[in-house]
């Protein structure tokens, strides 16, 4: 993060913000690329999804490198849950989604509209002097509401933390059995924490972030080389072949 500590305390308080949120924002594109990377091998072996003929196919294919894609979908899955976790964590050392809110709660009348100008003015902004006409400071009518949207998935959200706590963070020796989290939920959750981010860097700094492209790209990855396995697995049982004869 930027070295703030020079600086005016509305700028050094937008630009502290400004950076958590960016920093956060990298953080979900991770989470969201490890969460498609699964479900893509998932859908993998899924009639309903690719039909019987193609599931059947790839469920042959991948069984010839069954350790490595059944570890590969473990990790993508553990991987993206964890990175949700400490997005969600409310530890207050933790650079959180409650951390970000809690920080511009706490200084809302520093984030305003010479704030903002003065933040982007050495950053070679487009069209800089119509945003800062069009600018409107959030209020705390809007963090409300963005609360709100966070306490809908509060089981969710505590099932989360009881499964990071007991089995990625630690490996109690007494622990309840895995609490179950569906892909819905973990869909849910990723889709919520965009919609937070976005909230937040697009009121107050007219940015938002897209990842509508990120599905088609991971799950392009995956269906790549499961394709490429399938084409060469005869070329490979023949070489292994002319191998054994020698």
């Amino acid at each position: 993060m930027a070295d703030t500590s020079g600086l005016k305390p509305q700028k050094r308080e937008f630009e502290t913000l400004m950076d958590f949120a960016k920093t956060m924002h990298r953080r979900y594109y991770h989470a969201l690329s490890f969460f498609y990377l699964f479900d893509a091998l998932r859908e993998a072996r899924a009639p309903n999804v690719l039909g019987q003929e193609e599931a059947e196919a790839n469920v042959k294919t991948m069984s010839g490198y069954r350790h490595f894609f059944i570890l590969a979908e473990k990790a993508f899955r553990t991987n993206c849950l964890l990175e949700l976790a400490k997005m969600f964590d409310t530890s207050k050392q933790a650079l959180s989604i409650n951390k970000v809110l809690g920080f511009t709660e706490g200084n809302m009348k520093n984030l305003t509209v010479e704030a903002f100008e003065e933040y982007n003015q050495n950053r070679s902004r487009e069209f800089l002097d119509e945003l800062v006409v069009k600018y409107k400071a959030m209020n705390y009518g809007e963090l409300v509401d963005i609360k709100k949207m966070l306490d809908r998935h509060a089981d969710t959200l505590a099932r989360l933390e009881t499964y990071r706590d007991k089995w990625l963070a630690h490996d109690d020796v007494e622990k309840p059995q895995p609490p179950e989290l569906t892909v819905d939920e973990i869909r849910d959750l990723l889709d919520v924490l965009a919609r937070v981010l976005n909230a937040i860097t697009g009121r107050l700094n007219s940015e938002t972030w897209t990842y509508s492209h990120v599905e088609a790209e991971a799950k392009g990855d995956v269906r790549t080389v499961i394709d490429h396995l399938r084409r060469f697995e005869p070329y490979k049982r023949q070489e292994t072949e002319q191998m054994l004869r020698k």
